[in-house]
């Protein structure tokens, strides 16, 4: 007797123990809206242990008159266990969380067969009507409490089949500490192996392995219902719903398709693998930003804001925190070539136009001198090419609107390049393979050609030497180099183009170096510049693989 009393207290003790540490650290981690819930349920299934202790103490089991205490508080925590973990489930699979209506009575459902059971009780009914009563009503509660952990059951099985994070194994651990204390044991009194004491030890193990293991605190289920309903499908712009871990919870259909990736295979993978450029933003909610992305269109500027994802209104805990973030993706790239675009031809019109000007009316002061109207000439003849110049940039600029078409990269390169070894002297060599398809603007990549090719002619040497290189490297539709043998491009000119912007003070000398990159982002690409050796610099045109008909 003595040896099943100690190893009924051992049990205890150590049920005590397993469940109180576990309900003590998701106590410190109850901060998302599906943690006060699980500490709920975790502080009820303690409750249960420590009066499951207290009447297997002898010094406490032989008060009488604390008898009705353990035995109506095991009874009283073995009904609340399914309705707190019902409520639990609705949380975390996304129908919201607190204390609803619905759910208060859902509660109360659960005391309604005591509270009837009482009333025949109080109003002195007959021994045999009480047993009547409280043999249906038994009956009664015990269909009721089966039924919430059926449907609780369902839920989380069912949640995880959609949701990568959310394992097969995670729902039968969570569910498996649940019934145990009902299983092993008779669910209500009694010590040892006769009452629940081994399957609240066993709940608590469970608990405890969930816990460490699996994501039952994090709020992207509850993330996932509330964005998709009140965010996601409510926006045309890419939109990623992210959960405090940096996760994929949810994306909408245009962010699936500029960043090719469907749906259902992203959901739970880490940002990173999805948006790799993102993850060097700070995606705190309020954060907003500029970054280039590579999507299936090529490279494209996004102006993006992150919200946080809150509770509906409908709950009673409107002041809970933020369940997620949901980064909302503008593509501005249009926008902000057309903020450079006009930046940068304002200036044109206003300082190079000006000087020219004011030098052709100096001139023409003394127009009767041969070398005065010469530079009369000159001055206006710059004049007409820098407009010229700024009209076909325009031009260009507007040739995206079309649709994008199937162009051989080596035939157009070859009609650039025979085009300007007739126009200048120079040697231009090229070196292309015998053909190079790509998906593109025909009308962009040959005046990006062109103007690349010129400006190496006309800054080479005195007797320029250029070369032109085609090719393809992992990951591009095409690799353009042109490298020349002048003077390289000025260091304060890579600083304005790689700033993207302009001012009184810090321009550039003119308008064909904006033209080379306002096409290359056109044509959704990027351009570098380096160090030729020994003289000169080579620019680099990177265009890469795009997905016609996004």
């Amino acid at each position: 007797m003595a040896v099943s009393l100690v190893a009924d207290l051992g049990v205890d003790a150590v049920a005590v123990a397993v469940l109180g540490w576990t309900t003590l650290e998701a106590y410190r981690e109850r901060g998302p809206p599906s943690g006060r819930p699980f500490v709920a349920v975790l502080a009820t299934l303690t409750a249960w242990e420590l009066l499951t202790l207290g009447e297997t103490l002898p010094i406490l089991r032989s008060i009488e008159a604390l008898q009705s205490v353990w035995d109506l508080g095991q009874l009283g925590a073995a009904l609340l266990i399914p309705g707190i973990w019902t409520i639990y489930v609705l949380g975390y699979t996304g129908r919201g969380t607190g204390l609803t209506r619905r759910r208060i009575i859902m509660l109360g459902g659960i005391a309604l067969p005591v509270v009837i059971t009482a009333v025949f009780i109080a109003i002195g009914a007959s021994e045999t009507v009480i047993e009547g009563v409280l043999a249906l009503m038994a009956s009664a509660e015990l269909f009721y409490l089966v039924s919430l952990l059926v449907y609780a059951t369902y839920l989380l099985f069912n949640f995880s089949r959609d949701h990568a994070r959310v394992s097969t194994w995670q729902a039968v651990v969570l569910t498996g500490a649940i019934i145990a204390p009902y299983l092993v044991g008779n669910g209500t009194g009694g010590t040892g192996s006769e009452g629940p004491s081994l399957g609240l030890l066993l709940a608590g193990g469970l608990m405890a392995v969930a816990l460490w293991r699996y994501p039952v605190l994090i709020g992207f289920p509850k993330a996932d219902y509330v964005a998709r309903t009140r965010v996601v499908e409510a926006l045309q712009e890419a939109v990623l719903v992210l959960d405090l871990d940096d996760h994929v919870l949810d994306a909408n259909e245009m962010a699936a398709t500029l960043f090719d990736a469907p749906i259902p295979g992203i959901i739970g993978d880490p940002l990173e693998s999805v948006v790799e450029e993102l993850t060097e933003r700070d995606l705190s909610a309020g954060a907003t930003g500029i970054v280039t992305l590579q999507t299936t269109k090529g490279r494209r500027q996004f102006q993006f804001s992150v919200s946080a994802v809150d509770g509906t209104a409908s709950e009673s805990d409107s002041d809970a925190m933020p369940v997620a973030r949901t980064v909302l993706l503008r593509d501005v790239t249009d926008q902000r070539i057309r903020e450079q675009r006009l930046t940068v031809l304002n200036r044109v019109l206003r300082h190079n136009l000006r000087n020219k000007l004011d030098v052709a009316l100096a001139h023409a002061e003394l127009v009767e001198d041969p070398e005065l109207k010469r530079g009369i000439q000159e001055s206006a003849n710059d004049l007409l090419a820098l407009s010229q110049k700024a009209r076909d940039a325009e031009e260009v600029m507007t040739a995206t609107e079309e649709s994008p078409a199937t162009v051989d990269l080596t035939a157009v390169t070859e009609n650039v390049v025979d085009e300007y070894r007739e126009k200048y002297d120079g040697e231009v060599s090229l070196s292309a393979p015998a053909e190079l398809p790509v998906t593109t603007h025909r009308r962009i990549v040959e005046e990006l050609l062109s103007e690349l090719v010129e400006n190496a002619l006309v800054h080479g040497g005195e007797d320029p030497a250029v070369e032109v290189e085609v090719g393809k490297d992992p990951g591009t539709a095409a690799v353009l180099t042109v490298a020349d043998d002048g003077s390289g491009i000025p260091l304060r000119e890579r600083e304005i183009l790689e700033s993207g912007t302009e001012t009184q003070l810090e321009h550039g000398q003119g308008i064909g170096l904006w033209f080379v990159t306002w096409a290359v982002t056109q044509l959704g690409g990027d351009i570098s510049f380096s160090e030729n050796e020994p003289t000169g610099s080579v620019m680099t045109v990177r265009l890469y693989e795009t997905t016609t008909g996004s």
